[in-house]
């Protein structure tokens, strides 16, 4: 997809809404990131402050809620490919550091500074994590961290399924919903895989499986469409535009539906 169409997304579409968390999916995986830096000692008030760059900062929440748990300074710097995002997040931060660009692009900027943290949350569904990985190594001190959350292509697995369903295919027209054309990892062990061979010292993994429960189409939407979670596909069939017939149809044939996301969250450490 386009840079700009999904710049356009987040600008228009999902920054807005971001900050109330349909289910509190965003909000509960970044309180385990949070734990996992606190296990390992990197929030300790015996350290000297720590410059934390958060790669898809999104709203600044991530880096609002390290501030409030760690007993070291915490100095922000934040990348992201939404203006609005940005700006939003430099409210809830005043001291934020923050540039505007595609995650894929992060060895352009920030070139003065090397950082104890990084956060990449939530951006390998558009650059894949290989890619990703040699870039954040380049950016961090040595004996610094990484903080990875990302959701997989195994993640919705019901809804998946009802996507490639006949009744599905009919109501949109052959089009369907398919994870694989995200760059997601596929599982905790390919994380792993990857952070271990791009060099880092894997700390702690974990995969996140979240219920997920849809009442009605209109909760589908708040959470998969304005959240953020499958916007581009959402965007591609048209749903967001769906009349009063579509809309009936799909709540008397689709909905409701219970489901679970897998979200793989980790704790890397480059070597000294």
């Amino acid at each position: 997809m386009a840079t700009a169409e999904i710049q356009r997304q987040y600008d228009e579409v999902i920054a807005p809404h971001y900050d109330r968390d349909p289910l509190a999916v965003t909000g509960r995986a970044l309180n385990r990131a949070v734990a996992h830096l606190s296990e390992a000692g990197c929030l300790s008030r015996i350290l000297p402050p720590a410059a934390v760059l958060d790669v898809g900062i999104g709203t600044g929440l991530f880096l609002e809620q390290l501030r409030r748990k760690a007993e070291r300074a915490i100095l922000p710097y934040g990348l992201d490919i939404s203006r609005q995002m940005i700006d939003l997040a430099a409210a809830r931060l005043p001291d934020l550091v923050a540039e505007v660009d595609d995650a894929a692009r992060l060895s352009r900027h920030f070139d003065d500074t090397h950082f104890d943290l990084i956060c990449t949350h939530f951006v390998t569904g558009f650059v894949p994590l290989n890619e990703l990985a040699p870039q954040i190594s380049r950016k961090l001190k040595p004996g610094g961290y990484w903080s990875f959350v990302g959701g997989t292509s195994h993640g919705f697995p019901e809804l998946q399924r009802t996507a490639r369903s006949g009744l599905a295919k009919f109501l949109f027209g052959g089009q369907e919903i398919s994870l694989a054309d995200l760059k997601t990892p596929a599982d905790e062990a390919e994380v792993v895989d990857i952070l271990s061979l791009s060099g880092f010292d894997v700390y702690h993994a974990e995969t996140f499986e979240p219920e997920l429960y849809f009442g009605n189409f209109d909760d589908f939407m708040n959470f998969a469409w304005r959240g953020g979670w499958l916007t581009p596909f959402i965007e591609e069939l048209g749903l967001q535009n769906a009349g009063r017939l579509l809309r009936t149809l799909l709540n008397t044939f689709i909905f409701p539906v219970s489901d679970v996301h897998r979200i793989v969250i980790a704790l890397a450490r480059k070597p000294d």
